[in-house]
């Protein structure tokens, strides 16, 4: 035992574990022979347990093998193949808006975006860019850096870049730097129409106007190709794909008449002005066929720039603001009451001395009367007069006419925004309702629906639907839609809109519409002048002037309305809107003078004797709407001067050439513009002369061409071929060009183009 312990102690001094007689037995145990045969069989036991593990992992690893190559290869060559692969959308080009005489008002150019993949940028390179990118575009560097900074794989740094913009980047060129080229709307008569046409976002969508409504059409249809990367990270087309071509958009012509469009925007907004008004829009049409030949805003919109707007700003106001119109509005009343018999134009009416009582209320006249005329209450506006005149036609009747003549309604004329105005039934009506609506207030109506409802007096008491598309054609000129004019009902008969014409002329001769008067022909109108509802009263300080007309009488052509928001500087309708009606009426007259001269308006003219001679109608009885027919004149003789098509496409010259009576030889494909015409422009040739036709592909083109002294339309048509961006301003045979004739074209600098007047030289235009 001693000895044991001992041991012990040795062993723990030598840094040996205690050695218990158990330890020792177990020690001499596994020192044994027996020991040894027991060892080996544990050791033996392990290896099979592992073979067996690994076998079952190698037999894992072969199925997974075999699922990968013999299941899912395809689906893994696939991905494999996208890592050197990618599909490239091949946008398609919108279509383009013109006016009714061919002129282009929206088209396309091409431009650059430039956007970044942030997780290919250093720190170095993110501030090169921000530097560059800060001084070219004149925002603050930080801008630049926020988005570089983003945990993306793209962002977008800029978008639509300007023209000069691009050139300022053009050898600008840093790893993940991405330069895309996008398509660009262009709208080369900057805010002229703006409203109307509308405005594509930033994705080439249409946000709001004819792009909006008409943006499927527009659009056309995105094709692709599938690109592929070489061993030099570059991409090409890959062939073992095929390529889808894009289709593009429908081309849209509208009724809109440029030249008139430009006269109405621009007397417009000198009237606002002058009047210090808040806001103003009108409307002129066609009182024949409702075809609109203008519709304008103000203050304008730029559709190029409309992220400078509010999208307030945007709206077309002819068509989406209501208001009540105040006297302009008895025509409704005056037209009832002729229409039934109930006044004729002399019959005698007491104005109360310009004060009437009712129902605790007080109307007041502008200019007190005692007895005077159904002609004259009219022509001096009377409210005092009408409001007896319209309890006499008494509700049911009066509300029926103010429907027959379109308000409380929809005009359909097609684009976004349009509201139906509001004209309660007789049932919601209080005692007060049908003495004041028989003067204008209590009833709410839109800039358009007062321009076709006196339209409808002047083309003989047809309420004709308003229309702004012609027609629709496809990218090869195939026409897929055409427009016709649309007989919605009669009003009254031929003889009750011949007699409230000749009423009111004298408005416009002798009444509170002196300011519209003209010397060399007549105007038929009426003022309006209504207290605007503030926080639910009335005001004495706020109102909306307005004048409504048409002419010349007889045989009128142009029907319009014009409201003017909130003037300060004087505020009735015959001081603040007639003026405005005045000038654009005197403008427009010299065209059509011009357009008789020069080839006759019977175009302007549709009607048929079945609707001139028809009985009034009413909304109420859903009458058939027999179509109209155009009636064509032509005053030419067999002996025409040749028209110039210099610089225009084949099928613009060809169109032009075969109205005016000659055929054409020559071939020109897309991008092809008339060099030379034989015989040449000016010549007097006999109708059914053949014209032959030069073409150059305007692409091929190197220096800028002369066009001074041509038209708009050529000009147009020879850059749009050539893929050259450009700029108007003014109207008329353009006076001057920057880059000047002869300087080598750079198709990335837009060409600037001024005209020589205010008003187009209808002599252009084909």
């Amino acid at each position: 035992m001693r000895e044991t312990q001992r041991n012990n102690l040795d062993r723990l001094q030598r840094g040996l574990p205690w050695n218990s007689p158990r330890i020792e037995e177990q020690a001499a145990q596994e020192d044994s022979p027996a020991g040894d045969r027991k060892r080996t069989v544990n050791y033996g036991g392990r290896l099979a347990f592992l073979r067996v593990v690994f076998a079952i992992l190698a037999s894992v690893v072969v199925a997974r093998l075999f699922v990968i190559q013999a299941i899912e290869g395809f689906h893994y060559h696939k991905i494999a193949q996208e890592q050197y692969r990618s599909r490239v959308v091949l946008k398609a080009a919108r279509g383009m808006i013109f006016d009714r005489n061919g002129s282009l008002m929206v088209s396309n150019i091409y431009g650059y975006s430039y956007a970044a993949d942030p997780q290919l940028l250093d720190t170095a390179r993110k501030n090169l860019i921000a530097n560059k990118f800060a001084s070219v575009f004149g925002a603050p560097k930080s801008f630049f850096m926020d988005r570089l900074d983003l945990k993306t794989q793209f962002v977008w740094l800029e978008r639509d870049v300007e023209p000069d913009q691009t050139v300022a980047l053009e050898n600008f060129k840093v790893y993940g730097l991405i330069r895309l080229r996008d398509q660009q709307r262009l709208y080369p008569y900057g805010q002229v129409a703006g409203q109307v046409l509308g405005f594509t976002n930033v994705d080439g969508k249409g946000a709001s106007g004819v792009e909006m409504e008409f943006d499927s059409l527009l659009a056309g249809k995105n094709g692709f190709e599938v690109m592929q990367l070489d061993g030099a990270g570059r991409r090409m087309p890959s062939v073992d794909y095929p390529r889808v071509k894009p289709v593009a958009g429908d081309n849209i012509q509208l009724t809109l008449d440029l030249s008139i469009q430009q006269i109405v925007e621009q007397e417009l907004a000198a009237g606002v002005q002058r009047a210090k008004a808040a806001a103003g829009c009108a409307v002129f049409l066609n009182p024949n066929t409702g075809q609109i030949l203008a519709m304008a805003n103000y203050p304008p919109f730029d559709p190029a720039e409309y992220t400078q707007y509010s999208m307030a700003d945007s709206r077309n106001r002819t068509i989406t603001d209501v208001f009540e119109p105040g006297s302009t509005f008895k025509l409704v009343t005056a037209s009832a009451a002729l229409e039934e018999g109930i006044e004729t134009p002399n019959d005698m009416i007491f104005a109360d001395n310009g004060s009437r009582s009712l129902y605790g209320t007080v109307i007041q006249d502008y200019e007190p009367s005692g007895w005077i005329s159904f002609r004259r209450a009219l022509a001096i506006s009377s409210d005092i007069a009408f409001s007896k005149i319209g309890q006499k036609i008494g509700g049911d009747k009066f509300y029926r006419y103010a429907r027959d003549f379109g308000f409380g309604e929809l005009t359909g004329i097609g684009l976004p925004g349009e509201v139906p105005g509001v004209l309660y039934k007789p049932y919601q009506w209080s005692r007060l309702s049908l003495p004041f609506m028989s003067f204008g207030y209590g009833v709410m109506v839109t800039t358009l629906q007062m321009a076709t409802a006196y339209a409808a007096i002047a083309n003989g008491g047809i309420l004709m639907k308003p229309y702004i598309v012609d027609k629709i054609t496809a990218p090869d000129g195939k026409i897929l839609f055409q427009n016709q004019p649309a007989p919605i009902r009669r009003v009254v008969t031929p003889d009750v809109a011949s007699t409230l014409t000749g009423i009111l002329v004298d408005v416009v001769e002798h009444g509170t519409g002196v300011f519209a008067k003209v010397s060399n022909f007549l105007i038929a109108g009426k003022t309006g002048t209504a207290e605007k509802l503030v926080d639910g009263k009335y005001s004495k300080e706020f109102y909306h002037a307005s004048f409504a007309g048409f002419f010349p009488v007889p045989n009128p052509e142009i029907a319009g309305y014009i409201m003017i928001n909130s003037p300060t500087n004087a505020y009735t309708g015959g001081m603040v809107a007639a003026p405005i009606f005045k000038r654009i009426a005197e403008r427009i007259y010299g065209i059509i003078q011009q357009r008789t001269t020069r080839k006759g308006i019977g175009n302007l003219r549709f009607a048929s004797d079945e609707i001139s001679n028809a009985k009034p109608t009413h909304a109420d009885d859903n009458p058939p709407r027999p179509g109209a027919t155009p009636v064509q004149l032509d005053d030419r003789s067999d002996m025409v001067r040749i028209p110039d098509v210099v610089f225009l496409d084949h099928s613009s010259a060809e169109a032009i050439l075969n109205e005016f009576g000659f055929k054409t030889s020559g071939d020109g494909g897309d991008g092809f513009v008339v060099r030379k015409e034989i015989p040449g422009a000016g010549t007097l040739a006999a109708k059914g002369k053949t014209v032959r036709l030069l073409f150059e592909d305007a692409k091929l083109v190197t220096r800028m061409p002369d066009f001074r002294g041509a038209s708009v339309r050529a000009a147009t048509s020879f850059l749009l071929s050539a893929g050259i961006p450009f700029q108007i301003t003014g109207s008329g045979p353009i006076s001057s060009q920057s880059p000047s004739p002869g300087v080598q074209i750079n198709k990335r600098i837009a060409v600037k183009i001024v005209c020589s007047g205010g008003t187009m030289n209808f002599s252009e235009l084909y």
